[in-house]
């Protein structure tokens, strides 16, 4: 079998040269740029593609378009914006009104906490309050019972501290 190739080969090589290994190789020089080209222009498109898609989510073009713009001066003029500025423009905004959102979101969050932890702080002092003044107001209340008469009979001081014991009336 390599004497067959072998002999293929010395009889390729004594009717052609050199010539056809040229050839051969510019051949495949020629198909690998080909292949690079197809690759190339498939990256270009569905890079399009995506910039395409893109600018019709910013609501813009990626087409040369004309725009209003405003001059230093404070003049009004129409100016041609190439390709691809009109939604570079939009997606920028788009970022930054993004941005603009989350840092408006973070702060209002923040002030929610914190004002939500003031909150807590007051309310836990109030219950701290209204625990001694319910333990305060339940003492009297126990006094108040034990002063009743056999003839259960209650006077001013039973009602005030039951009030007390109520909520009705502040502790002393």
């Amino acid at each position: 079998m390599i004497k067959l190739i072998t002999g293929a080969w010395s009889a390729l090589h004594k009717w052609a040269g050199n010539s056809w290994l040229v050839l051969l190789a510019l051949s495949l020089a020629t198909a690998a740029l080909y292949v690079d080209a197809r690759r190339v222009r498939a990256d270009r498109d569905a890079w399009a593609s995506w910039a395409t898609a893109t600018c019709a989510l910013a609501g813009a073009t990626p087409a040369a378009t004309t725009a209003e713009r405003v001059d230093a001066a404070g003049k009004r003029h129409k100016a041609v914006l190439p390709r691809g500025v009109a939604c570079s423009e939009a997606v920028q905004d788009l970022a930054a009104f993004r941005a603009g959102t989350l840092a408006s979101t973070a702060r209002l969050l923040t002030a929610a906490a914190a004002e939500q932890q003031a909150k807590a702080v007051s309310d836990r002092t109030t219950a701290q309050a209204e625990s001694g003044n319910r333990a305060v107001a339940l003492t009297t209340m126990e006094k108040a019972d034990a002063q009743i008469r056999d003839d259960d009979r209650v006077d001013g001081s039973w009602f005030a501290a039951l009030n007390r014991l109520g909520g009705m009336q502040p502790s002393h």
